[in-house]
């Protein structure tokens, strides 16, 4: 019975008339089709000798002899360097034997517990008999191996062995090598190994049935090179690593591998460095753990380089890695790189997947689907669909959800860095542009479902743009793909594309009501205002101005800013006798006031823009600054003013667009609780916030649920209801924070402190 350690390769002095040696030179031979004869013509080596070592008569030849023979073989250069091992091995006669390949484990080995879990369940189940860990370069694939090897040792009597399989090499070890070698190290004769590639395995399995054995395959390149290897349903388990996830293989477990846990990713630079090189430097511990995209590789080789420089900081290395062009270079420690890592996972593309993935870099969000990715390269999306699955089988790629595909930070430094190398800056320049220019197009055809009649069209391009065929495949669109497409803005913008931002973004004005919050909407309207501007148009330039004082307010709570974009749009508007703009103007001026606390010149500007929207005609309008105007005068002091005001709003319909009316009244029945708050009233407040309504079809919504929350704590807590007034003060504070609304978030933390805690 075996003990149990580890070994790749045993001492070669196996039973007589064998070595590892000779049956790895006589299936070399065989394999290239060669007889003693003529191997002994090609290398110099007499057929004596040949014979002698392959019968294992002789254990160990000189290196010139391996030269020789690896020469006629025509043997890769790992293939010669397995074969001097053996030699070398085999010359160490009477000796103790040679240091086995052993998986070494790590004193600092940090997180990754449920995979550990899992491994434990499968490996001394009875169903499954193999597993495959699998994920992208640096993940520390073989370090966890050898942590699962560790503590799985004492379920496996008959010891643990291990062979390296070189996947990632120019050269990985044949299957048929790899039986030797496990045949070998399981204690089977040399000379009993047989030739035949099929016989073999048949024996390998034989031995791992009758056993209960830890077999370890490091670094398997695809499933023809691993299912040789695997067992029968009985007996040992064999446990292997590779890139890719080997989805061909049969009745096995694939267990992924992705970054580790922020906090996991910090407690592994804590203890490579020790508590004295960390203490107090917390924040730029985050940091560091950041740019390392919580990759094990680059989180070991930031904690070396550490260690090896007693005088540096982390925040000194923070600021090394900070800049994107020169963080690859500066994640090497030694003979550790993480280029390295990702160089051997390319260098094994074909052209046209080296190329989608160099041009992923482009992307500007952090994901894309298939269609976009389709337009960098000019394939169709079934193929380029395909081609991405295979760069996440390869690890290059991961799918973050169901056909959307992301590269990890430090994969699309990498992949910068091959598009700078090996595409021209003008063909790099070409693809940009036609990605954003598709992107654009494709947000407008998007829009256009959300806009009244009569939106502009689309501009032709050179790729079909993306053409729903519903709202809610276009809300799904623009949803998915907005960071890209805003992020194609500034790339148009540079190209003097004027016009067609400025159709983008009227196309979008109705949709950006649907998605208040998005940090998007700043992009889209201030691109939009600076291209009205370069094409000298002052009334585009006003629309778009306001619209991005729009999203500063009610989108950031920014309220100067606001309040500044507003009033630059009511300049150009005057200029232009715009009275639609004009209103639109003093209604956005009105709402920025009451968010810097100014009650007074709120209600004047509202009263500004009702008169205005009286003159235009816009119901929709002259609702929304009337409700301003309530406001403004229940924060003035004029309470019963500003409650009369939003009952007779609430008997009108504000506006036929689809979709706002609900939501306006929604408004309205929230301001006229808190107009009944004012007048401390306080039964029916309450009565009248739970009666606000939280239709569904707004992003405004949760602003909506943390108004009426925090008015009807307020009613509670003065009608004597402290526990509910708590929950609701608690649910108020959290959504306010979120929202950045520091003035709100600080009255609900108020009314937490009066109340005090809980009884």
């Amino acid at each position: 019975m075996m003990t149990s350690h580890v070994h790749e390769i045993p001492h070669p002095d196996g039973p007589a008339g064998g070595t590892a040696f000779g049956v790895m030179l006589r299936s070399l031979r065989r394999a290239a089709r060669l007889t003693l004869e003529e191997l002994s013509e090609t290398s110099g080596v007499s057929v004596r000798a040949l014979g002698d070592l392959e019968r294992g008569r002789s254990r160990g030849p000189q290196r010139r002899t391996v030269d020789a023979l690896a020469g006629a073989l025509r043997l890769a250069a790992e293939q010669r360097e397995r074969l001097q091992r053996l030699a070398d091995t085999g010359r160490e006669r009477g000796g103790a034997p040679p240091a086995p390949y052993l998986l070494r484990t790590v004193a600092d080995f940090t997180g990754r517990e449920q995979e550990l879990a899992d491994l434990q369940t499968l490996a001394t189940g009875t169903r499954t008999r193999a597993a495959v860990l699998f994920g992208p370069g640096g993940q520390g694939k073989t370090t966890l191996a050898a942590e699962a090897v560790r503590r799985l040792a004492g379920a496996f009597p008959d010891g643990t062995v291990c062979v390296q399989l070189h996947g990632m090499s120019d050269t990985p070890l044949p299957a048929a090598e790899a039986l030797v070698l496990l045949l070998t190290a399981l204690g089977h004769p040399p000379d009993r190994i047989p030739v035949d590639p099929v016989a073999r395995e048949a024996v390998y399995r034989a031995t791992l049935a009758g056993r209960r054995a830890l077999v370890v395959l490091d670094d398997a390149v695809d499933e023809a090179h691993t299912r040789p290897l695997l067992p029968d349903a009985e007996g040992s388990f064999v446990l292997v690593t590779s890139r890719r996830p080997l989805a061909g293989l049969e009745g096995v477990r694939r267990i992924r591998l992705g970054g580790l846990s922020g906090g996991e990713s910090a407690r592994l630079l804590e203890r490579i460095l020790g508590a004295p090189r960390t203490d107090g430097q917390s924040e730029a511990i985050t940091r560091l753990t950041e740019l390392c995209g919580h990759l094990p590789l680059a989180l070991r080789i930031v904690g070396n380089r550490l260690s090896s420089r007693p005088g540096w900081t982390p925040a000194r290395l923070v600021g090394h890695l900070a800049d994107e062009g020169r963080r690859l270079s500066g994640l090497v420690a030694g003979d550790l790189a993480v280029r390295s890592a990702l160089a051997l996972s390319y260098g094994q593309l074909t052209e046209p997947h080296r190329l989608l993935l160099r041009r992923l870099a482009l992307v500007p969000g952090h994901d894309t689907g298939p269609d976009l990715a389709a337009v960098l390269t000019g394939n169709d999306p079934l193929t380029t669909e395909d081609s991405l699955d295979l760069l996440v089988d390869r690890g290059l790629l991961e799918e973050t959800a169901s056909g959307r595909y992301a590269l990890h930070d430090l994969v699309r430094l990498f992949a910068r860095e091959q598009l700078a190398a090996e595409e021209t800056e003008s063909a790099a320049r070409e693809v940009r542009l036609r990605m954003a220019d598709w992107l654009l197009r494709s947000a407008s055809a998007a829009g256009r479902r959300f806009e009244a009649p009569g939106a502009p069209e689309p501009w032709p391009g050179e790729t079909a743009a993306f053409s729903p065929e519903s709202a809610e495949e276009a809300e799904e669109w623009l949803t998915a793909e907005r960071a890209n497409w805003a992020g194609a803005l500034p790339v148009l913008f540079a190209a003097d594309r004027h016009e067609e931002i400025l159709r983008v973004s009227r196309t979008l004005y109705w949709f950006s009501d649907r998605w208040c919050l998005w940090p998007e909407w700043r992009t889209l309207f201030s691109h939009g205002a600076r291209s009205a501007a370069a094409l000298g148009d002052r009334a585009a330039e006003a629309h778009q101005l306001n619209c991005l004082a729009w999203a500063h307010s009610v989108g950031a709570c920014r309220y100067a800013e606001a309040e500044q974009l507003a009033r630059r749009a009511l300049e150009l508007a005057s200029e232009t006798s715009d009275v639609d703009q004009q209103a639109w103007a003093w209604s956005y001026i009105s709402g920025a006031c009451m968010g810097q606390g100014r009650p007074a010149e709120a209600a004047e500007a509202a009263a500004r823009a009702t008169r205005l929207f009286e003159t235009t005609g816009d119901s929709t309008g002259k609702a929304v600054s009337q409700r301003v105007l309530g406001t403004a005068l229940r924060e003035s002091g004029r309470a019963e003013e500003a409650l009369a005001l939003h009952r007779a709003l609430l008997g009108t319909r504000p506006g036929d667009v689809p979709g706002l009316g609900e939501f306006v009244a929604a408004l309205l029945r929230c301001e006229t609780a808190k107009d009944l708050l004012a007048l401390e009233r306080w039964s029916e407040a309450a009565e009248a916030f739970r009666a606000v309504g939280t239709p569904s079809a707004h992003a405004g919504i949760d602003r909506l649920r943390a108004h009426t929350s925090l008015g009807l704590a307020t009613a509670l807590e003065h009608r004597g209801d402290p526990t509910e007034a708590r929950e609701l003060y608690r649910r108020a504070h959290a959504l306010f924070t979120e929202f950045g609304d520091t003035t709100s978030a600080k009255e609900a933390a108020s009314g937490l402190e009066r109340l005090g805690p809980i009884d």
